[in-house]
């Protein structure tokens, strides 16, 4: 009897266990203080560089260059992981190089003061995603939208919890929100298990054939969504709109992206992966068209918003899936960084962009340039999906 009631209490701690490591816990928070961080950045870090005084102009100059790091620091940490297997110690270094590099911008007074600030930060901040985003398709396969959906849970607080203070103690209360999000990434990679290490002695595994066409269209997709995270805060208080009613809105297009991440295996099985893409490029044009023909109107927003759930959610889990397909097994953190390289370019041009388009042709002549460019994207993916079609029949 006692050897039984152990072997139930051994197989109940197994459960118990396997259930522990299916959740990732550690892993989850890494997503949940990344995220958050950005839920700081995109909504509230506009707004606070325009309370500092710059112009639409200087602003969208300003988000370009903090852009600018996803090109190269996303290769860089890849590549560092790639080549010396040694992801973790990267993740973890760059963490804290992230943090303090960001506390400089209370010393930041002028134009070239913040943007090397914002550059020097962001460039350790995006370097830690590479790793962890090939890591976690390793360990976790389809997996993957459930634990990267506490990344979002992350930025909904965020956002939501941050508008109301900023009503009331101003935009100033964004630098110090993002220095804790920033030392709490870092003590999140501490508990981080050692992610899973690239085979040493291997000559590098190649990168296959296709993969440009693919990155092209990413591009296009983030320099579509130049506009929007730039200038969507900005866009929205120019209408009337307070600071709680913008992190609403911003919190309810990551609410449905979360409920998209959550479901996106059944999303790849039922409908097919590049299908799904060329949709999620299709329904950003439709997006930005109802962002900048309906300004006035709160339920227009929000519908626009709710296409989140598919322009970004949907979006990045596939683009994150059919980039590793792209790469054999010693390659895969550097294909993810090939992606997210394509995709800071496009975020810088598309902001660096936005503010001239804000000048020249205005706000909702803004949104209209970004769907356009989406439209180029669905072009480039079209080809792709007939041929897809063509293979299956």
């Amino acid at each position: 009897m006692a050897e039984r009631g152990r072997s139930k209490c051994g197989s109940s701690g197994n459960r118990i266990l396997i259930w522990i490591a299916q959740k990732d816990w550690p892993r989850s928070a890494f997503y949940w203080f990344y995220f958050s961080a950005l839920g700081a950045l995109l909504p509230y870090w506009p707004l606070y560089l325009r309370s500092r005084g710059f112009g639409p102009r200087a602003l969208g100059d300003l988000m370009a260059l903090f852009a600018l790091s996803r090109i190269v620091a996303p290769y860089a940490g890849g590549w560092l992981s790639d080549r010396f297997g040694q992801r973790l110690t990267v993740v973890r270094g760059a963490a804290l190089l992230a943090f303090v590099c960001f506390l400089f911008v209370v010393y930041a007074q002028s134009f070239v003061a913040i943007a090397a600030v914002m550059v020097s930060f962001s460039f350790f901040w995006y370097a830690t995603l590479p790793p962890v985003e090939a890591s976690t398709l390793a360990f976790h396969g389809d997996r993957y939208g459930r634990i990267r959906l506490w990344g979002s849970i992350g930025f909904i607080v965020v956002v939501l919890g941050l508008g109301p203070i900023l009503d009331r103690f101003g935009a100033q209360v964004t630098v110090p929100a993002i220095a804790l999000l920033l030392l709490g990434l870092w003590f999140a990679t501490l508990g981080l298990a050692p992610l899973a290490p690239t085979p040493t002695g291997l000559a590098p595994a190649p990168i296959r054939r296709g993969l440009a066409p693919f990155l092209v269209a990413c591009f296009l997709m983030q320099v579509s969504y130049g506009p929007y995270y730039t200038f969507y805060s900005v866009y929205l208080a120019h209408y009337g709109y307070d600071k709680t009613t913008i992190g609403a809105l911003w919190a309810l297009g990551v609410v449905c992206e979360v409920v998209v991440f959550w479901q996106a295996g059944r999303f790849f099985a039922r409908f097919g992966e590049w299908r799904l893409f060329a949709f999620t490029f299709g329904l950003a044009i439709v997006r930005w068209i109802v962002i900048a023909d309906f300004p006035h109107s709160w339920p227009a927003l929000a519908l626009a918003q709710a296409f989140h759930a598919f322009t970004f959610g949907l979006y990045h889990a596939l683009a994150v899936r059919l980039v590793s397909h792209y790469a054999g097994p010693g390659a895969k953190a550097r294909a993810q960084a090939f992606y997210g390289s394509a995709a800071g370019a496009g975020a810088a041009v598309g902001a660096a962009i936005s503010g001239y388009l804000w000048v020249s042709v205005g706000p909702q002549g803004m949104f209209l340039s970004a769907a356009a460019v989406a439209a180029a994207g669905f072009l480039v993916i079209l080809p792709r999906v007939k041929g897809r079609a063509q293979e299956a029949c």
